[in-house]
Order: structure tokens, then C-alpha cells, then sequence
């Protein structure tokens, strides 16, 4: 295979957005991913499309500052419809007992830079929503969040990418990661290797895998989500909807159907990229959802899928250079909530792989805080 500079593997969201930077950025970089993304039983197949920076903490915050800065934009520097919606969200909460934990989770956010981000009655949410369940008290709401087409933000990425270089290697599976000298020199593939100098792993919940061939371990565990949406209705609902406690992310999509995520479990092998629904999560879910908005008693769910995601031990993304080995990048863990981090992730991951340097924002959520040994893997 013809050798790029850097070889990103893993052509999810996160993949693609990195391959992109780094093909904008003038870097010779091919992308490789196991099945053809954006495949079904993945994360970005199964994601359910928020682009919030509420309820995020530390360097996250950071990041999806900085990534909704991006997204505004994101469409024209693409050239793709990513149906994105600036249409804002709200974070309900049904318990009068929970508003001070409320009240320091929006200030700690404030705090961060996140500025209109705020408390709001349940009166002026259902001003907001007219069919949010009068069991609402309040919520925070922030205009600023929204939501886009995963799959439409994917296959964007990785075209704009190619438009400006970029290799991409579908059905062509990263079988090792080939090393000498204490430095990167391939990547093998079933046809063949793949040299290059630098290699980033952007495999989601196959990265593990990847880390053991390297003699590395990292906390990152597979995990399966299951997303459902109904028929399409007229349009009732901008927003998208939280609700604490509850496990739920509600949203109406363009063309009318309601989307239903929020960490429910689906079940499947990940290596045979099997992924199916759980019906107790379908039937909970929608229950839930019946909840939150009265008025979707009776509307038929009419699709369910299920993808695999990477959790890290600590909920947050790991994003960096493996420590102590050269040539080596990992951007995985992203815990079910990486989708509107994409763009930032892919600009500053570009710019530590160009720069030879990991950009400040970054180093709170680099593989060094487990204090990660490529010999003996984290330690406690």
C-alpha cells in the first residue's frame, strides 16, 4: 500500500474530522476503518446527534466550547447538509429538591466561558416546548446547543478530506501496528503494510485491542448504546430535550421523526460488529419519553438500532500521545457524548501531530493521567 505520513485508523466521526485537519493542514494522511463507515454498530452509526456544551466538565467543556465555535461554519467549509440545528436545549428536571445541584452545574458552567447557558422556569420552558409534561419545575437552557446528522457529518468529514488528499481505506482492518528502532513503521492491513511515521487510533471500542498489540492497557471498555425513532410527525419540536435522572435525549429531526437516545443498552459482540436492541430498553425509553412529552402517547416507533461505543474509566474522552511510544496518538473514550466534539478533537489532534506538540487543551484528558505504562498497563 502506498505510505502516508500519518495513518488514522478508525473512520468514525472522531476519525474523520482528525483525517480532515490533517489533510487541510498539508499532511500526506490515509484513513483506514475495518468496515465501510459510517457502518451500522458503531458509535457514529448509533449516535443520537446532539452538538451540546451543557452538562460537561474540565477540558470537555473546553473542547465543545470550541467545537460549537467550529460548527457554526462546519457546513460551508464542508460543503455538505449536515442538518444542523442551532435550535438550543433544555436539561429538565421534575424534582424542586434537585434545583440547587441544578444552580451549580450551570455556574460551575459559566464559569468555564459557557455564558448563555441558564436557569429556566418550567412555565418559560413550556414557552419553549408547548407539550413538555407540566410535572417539568425547571431546566437549564442554553440556545447556543443543537443538534446534527451523524451520518451526514461523517461521510462530510471524510469527503472534504479526500478532497484534499486524504487516503481513504475502507474495509481494510488495522491488524497491527508495526514498530522498529522504538519507532512507528507501518501499519499492517490484509493487503499488506501501510508505512508510515505516525499513527493515530481512533478505533472507538476496537482501540483496546490495538493498545494490547502495542503492550499498552488503558481503562477503556466497549459499551453498546441503542438509539429508536418514531414516525414522522409535524414539526412541534425544536429543542432538544434532557431529562435528569431519567436517560433520555429527545430530539425531532428534519424530517419529522422523533429520536430517542440517552445511554440505553443494547447487547452484541463488538469484534463481529453484532449489535442488537434490548425490547425492555425500547419499551422503558419510550415510556420515558411519554413522560417528558404527554402528547407522544401512541406514536409508533417504527426503527431501533444499537452501535458500540468506548467508555473511559472516568467518563471523559482520552485524547494524546501514548507515553512511551513514539509515533503513537489515541483519540478514544469518548463515553456516548464525543459526536459535537468532533471538530474540535480532529483541529487539535491535527495540531499536536503537526506541531510535535499536544495543545494545552488537551493534556487533561491525555492517556497520562492513568498513569498508563506500555510494559504493565494502569496502574491504580
Amino acid at each position: 500500500m502506498k505510505a502516508a505520513e500519518v495513518v488514522v485508523i478508525g473512520g468514525g466521526v472522531i476519525g474523520s474530522a482528525i483525517a480532515y485537519n490533517l489533510a487541510k493542514a498539508g499532511v500526506d494522511v490515509a484513513l483506514c476503518d475495518r468496515a465501510h463507515p459510517p457502518a451500522g454498530g458503531t458509535a457514529s452509526g448509533a449516535s443520537a446527534g446532539g452538538v451540546r456544551q451543557q452538562n460537561r466538565v474540565g477540558a470537555e467543556l473546553d473542547l465543545a466550547l470550541r467545537a460549537i465555535a467550529i460548527w457554526r461554519d462546519l457546513e460551508s467549509e464542508l460543503d455538505a447538509d449536515l442538518l444542523y440545528r442551532r435550535d438550543g436545549m433544555a436539561i429538565c428536571i421534575d424534582d424542586e429538591r434537585l434545583l440547587p445541584a441544578l444552580r451549580r452545574r450551570i455556574d460551575g458552567e459559566r464559569a468555564g466561558g459557557l455564558l448563555d447557558v441558564r436557569l429556566a422556569d418550567g412555565d418559560e420552558l413550556r414557552r419553549i416546548v408547548p407539550d413538555l409534561s407540566r410535572e417539568i419545575v425547571a431546566g437549564s437552557w442554553c440556545e447556543s446547543d443543537g443538534h446534527a446528522d451523524p451520518i451526514r457529518t461523517t461521510i462530510g468529514f471524510q469527503r472534504a478530506a479526500g478532497a484534499r488528499g486524504a487516503r481513504i481505506h475502507p474495509d481494510t482492518p488495522a491488524l497491527d501496528v508495526l514498530r522498529a528502532g522504538g519507532r512507528v513503521q507501518a501499519v499492517l492491513t490484509p493487503q499488506g503494510p501501510l508505512p508510515c511515521r505516525t499513527v493515530v487510533l481512533a478505533a472507538g471500542p476496537w482501540t483496546p485491542a490495538l493498545l494490547k498489540k502495542l503492550g499498552c492497557e488503558l481503562p477503556i471498555r466497549p459499551g453498546c448504546l441503542q438509539m429508536q425513532a418514531t414516525a414522522a410527525m409535524p414539526a412541534r419540536l425544536r429543542p432538544v430535550l434532557g431529562w435528569v435522572g431519567h436517560g433520555i435525549s429527545l430530539k425531532q429531526v428534519p424530517g419529522g421523526a422523533y429520536v430517542v437516545g440517552g445511554g440505553w443498552p443494547g447487547r452484541g459482540e463488538p469484534e463481529r460488529y453484532q449489535a442488537d436492541v434490548i425490547p425492555e430498553s425500547m419499551r422503558k425509553s419510550a415510556a420515558v419519553v411519554v413522560g417528558l412529552i404527554p402528547a407522544l402517547v401512541g406514536v409508533p416507533v417504527v426503527r431501533a438500532w444499537v452501535g458500540w461505543e468506548s467508555f473511559s474509566e472516568d467518563d471523559q474522552p482520552v485524547i494524546g500521545a501514548l507515553p512511551g511510544i513514539e509515533g503513537v496518538l489515541i483519540a478514544a473514550g469518548f463515553s456516548g457524548h464525543g459526536f459535537a466534539l468532533a471538530p474540535a478533537v480532529g483541529e487539535q489532534v491535527a495540531r499536536a501531530v503537526v506541531g510535535g506538540k499536544i495543545p494545552d487543551v488537551l493534556r487533561p484528558v491525555g492517556p497520562d493521567r492513568f498513569a498508563a505504562s506500555p510494559a504493565g498497563g494502569a496502574k491504580a
